[in-house]
């Protein structure tokens, strides 16, 4: 077994009093945050027509800000000199991005750090340092640094591998977290895998998943509440700036965004426990989800904001890799809905707006989506042995060759989801 990170978030229910100890952690660390970025940008500027920052040039630390804003010292050291990691880490990844760009790695253009507001979210990470944050899995309580007394949490989840560091947020709409950071093993990839614990998807606006037994239904948890967010935004827009009542109606804003959201990752979760559980790899396509976004409006509502495929894929592949399973997606270019799943014939008259079609070749009728799943299951099987992972076929180990049932299990499972129809 092999040792990785893993975070476990919290919800943490803190006092009226530890939360004015937690918004005096959050305002220094942005405060030391706004002063060092401008600090960075003034030596800029300065040395700009001079040729340059000369090389070694020192900045001032977390101490020296100490000594001119005493105020600091009340909060947590350790979140203090994360905040000068945190920046100097900001730089580095526009400077990266910008060789990267050069050299075509990528196109996804990374920003320089800006200065941070009060009235977004707000974070601080500190480290565990001699035992300094503790938590009590029985009373469901956590105490951390520089907070007097200990703040209640609700959650069931219990681990036993020490706190590395912790990092606790409060969301636009006030509600508080925790996400702790452990160390844990992470079972053994598996080495040989039956051919029916394979799956493949094929990815649909309308329908989400398609493979060739389940259908996975489209939640549309943006699209349902499009109209409400429309008049929450023209609320806030009507409000003067500064004013109680447009903080009120940003809240009321911020509180409806939180619930999507919230929507969303619980039904994100047990899918992806589902999969997880009922199958040994995974096979989905590469998507060109910048491509969706500019080329067809419909679509991008559908992949970035109704069920977020990039985040799903995310959360897919980091279950998977924890139970030593396998997630294998398939190159973007790869033609799954042209290719007949029967004869292999291509059909390079087959439009977007085809949910069916006949091979010309062999005549079969094929559903899109269906038919481009097994395409991808079978490209998807030859990746996994060219990646040394033994594929095996109905009947050839095990009982399997008895006749058992070796049918995928329904996604039904799901709490009675009715997004969710196995066909």
């Amino acid at each position: 077994m092999t040792m990785s990170n893993k975070a476990y978030q919290f919800r943490l229910y803190p006092t009226p009093y530890q939360q004015n100890e937690l918004e005096n952690i959050f305002g220094c660390c942005r405060f030391l945050w706004n002063q060092e970025l401008n600090e960075h940008q003034t030596i800029y500027h300065q040395f700009k027509p001079l040729g340059g920052i000369p090389k070694g040039y020192k900045y001032k630390t977390e101490k020296e800000y100490k000594q001119i804003f005493p105020f600091l010292k009340n909060a947590d050291s350790k979140a203090l000199q994360s905040v000068t990691a945190n920046l100097w880490d900001a730089y580095e990844r526009f400077f990266q991005n910008i060789k990267d760009r050069k050299k075509g790695i990528t196109k996804r253009k990374v920003g320089l750090p800006h200065f941070k507001s009060k009235r977004n979210e707000q974070s601080y990470t500190t480290y565990n340092i001699n035992e300094n944050i503790k938590i009590d899995f029985e009373q469901k309580k956590i105490k951390v640094p520089k907070i007097d007394s200990w703040i209640r949490y609700k959650d069931n989840r219990q681990f036993l591998s020490p706190i590395r560091h912790i990092t606790i947020r409060k969301t636009t709409y006030g509600q508080y977290f925790v996400s702790i950071l452990v160390e844990e093993s992470i079972v053994d990839p598996i080495k040989q895998i039956d051919e029916n614990q394979i799956e493949a998807f094929d990815m649909s606006a309308k329908e989400f998943l398609v493979s060739e037994s389940t259908h996975l239904i489209n939640p549309h948890f943006y699209r349902k509440q499009e109209t409400k967010l429309k008049r929450l935004h023209r609320r806030v827009s009507r409000k003067k700036k500064g004013s109680s009542n447009r903080y009120k109606a940003r809240k009321r804003l911020a509180k409806k965004y939180q619930q999507i959201g919230n929507q969303k990752k619980d039904w994100m979760q047990k899918i992806t426990r589902k999969l997880t559980d009922q199958h040994d790899a995974i096979i989905l396509e590469d998507l060109n989800i910048q491509g969706m976004q500019k080329f067809n409006s419909g679509l991008s509502k559908s992949v970035t904001l109704d069920f977020s495929w990039y985040q799903f894929v995310t959360t897919l592949k980091y279950k998977m890799t924890w139970a030593g399973k396998h997630v294998m997606q398939v190159d973007r270019f790869f033609p799954s809905s042209q290719l007949c799943s029967v004869c292999g014939q291509k059909n390079n008259a087959l439009t977007l707006d085809q949910r069916e079609w006949d091979c010309p070749l062999c005549h079969t009728h094929h559903h899109r989506d269906e038919n481009a799943s097994k395409n991808l299951k079978k490209e998807g099987m030859r990746l996994l042995r060219s990646q040394g992972i033994v594929v095996t076929t109905v009947g050839t180990t095990g009982s399997h060759a008895w006749g058992d049932d070796v049918r995928p299990r329904s996604l039904e499972a799901v709490v009675g989801d009715p997004r969710i129809a196995h066909l």
